[in-house]
């Protein structure tokens, strides 16, 4: 099911003399495949929140999944570029502008931020209206109330998780590492020692913070950077194993097809369909 307010009749992209203008705003419920492909963005701001499911954003950089629970912010004019693949997923959007956004904004540092349920924000994407001139006037009010009770919901939940933080440096030294440097698989040994802790420690705190295990994290990484690969460059199946630290391309095809779904050769074709 697809469902989006209709407000564009009446929205401005660009609207910069009134404090917050919401320009649109609905949801995907159980979608198993989408593409959507903005290489210049759009005009103005836009939030996505994930209920179930998975939405793959493909950064320049990096790859960006969202799981149930995770919100995400695309400024004005960022490439957007994401996919859903194989799972159900139900995602809601708001699309919106203002004279003092990127103010109220600015917590937002990351491109994505786990808040867990939200049903503020299922609530205001569920908002209807007759389409009539004289309804859409009496509830923008209202909606522009909910739009930064969201927001302040967001910032909130953010500035405590930043005074939580304090353990997830101690693994910095590690993660930035693993990031930068995931076709070489480091033992749990190895990661702990760079951190200084002890590999019980190490694993257990890990876990807390990442919501996973080092070598799980390792695998996120590695099929997140064969998936950049396959999209963005014309490397071979065989060569993009290798940058990936995987010398065997039948068991990085494997690893492939159990973390996105289907074959890395299916998954480049079907989204060069998609982009053309």
């Amino acid at each position: 099911m697809y469902f989006y307010s209709g407000k564009l009749s009446y929205g401005k992209h660009t609207e910069t003399d009134r404090f917050v203008y919401i320009n649109d705003f609905g949801y995907c419920q159980d979608y198993s495949k989408m593409f959507t492909y903005r290489e210049n963005g759009r005009p103005d701001y836009q939030l996505i929140y994930v209920k179930y499911g998975t939405l793959t954003i493909h950064d320049k950089d990096e790859i960006v999944k969202l799981t149930g629970g995770d919100i995400c912010l695309f400024r004005p004019n960022e490439p957007q570029i994401y996919t859903i693949d194989g799972e159900n997923t139900t995602h809601y959007w708001i699309l919106f502008t203002g004279s003092e956004i990127e103010k109220i904004l600015s917590f937002f540092k990351e491109r994505s931020y786990h808040i867990g349920t939200f049903p503020e924000f299922e609530h205001f994407c569920h908002s209807l209206w007759s389409g009539s001139q004289a309804e859409y006037e009496s509830a923008e009010l209202i909606l522009n109330g909910m739009l930064l009770t969201i927001i302040g919901r967001i910032s909130q939940f953010v500035s405590q998780d930043e005074k939580n933080n304090t353990e997830l440096a101690k693994l910095r030294p590690a993660i930035e590492i693993m990031k930068s440097e995931c076709h070489l698989r480091r033992s749990n040994d190895s990661l702990a020692e760079i951190c200084g802790l002890s590999r019980f420690y190490f694993i257990k705190l890990f876990k807390k913070c990442m919501g996973t295990t080092p070598q799980e994290y390792y695998t996120k990484l590695v099929m997140d950077k064969g998936t950049n690969l396959l999209l963005n460059t014309n490397y071979s199946v065989i060569e993009i194993a290798k940058l990936c630290g995987i010398e065997d391309p039948l068991y990085f095809s494997r690893k492939f097809k159990g973390y996105m779904g289907m074959s890395p050769r299916a998954y480049r074709k079907n989204n060069f369909i998609a982009r053309r």
